[in-house]
């Protein structure tokens, strides 16, 4: 599985690759929940590092 990142302020982008194991389970789990898509799989990830390295989800 590869993604493409862009960013849209600026001309960067970088291309993320999961491993076989990590987007086995990813497509998996996107699989057997038909509320959950791989976009939010990937919204829901991202926000808990954000939240996590920014003290927002520290106690």
């Amino acid at each position: 599985m590869k993604f493409s990142l862009m960013n849209p302020w600026d001309d960067r982008e970088e291309t993320v690759e999961l491993d076989d194991d990590l987007a086995g389970k990813v497509q998996e789990t996107v699989d057997n929940d038909p509320d959950l898509t791989l976009a939010e799989v990937l919204r829901q990830g991202l926000q808990r590092i954000v939240e996590e390295r920014s003290g927002g989800g520290r106690a």
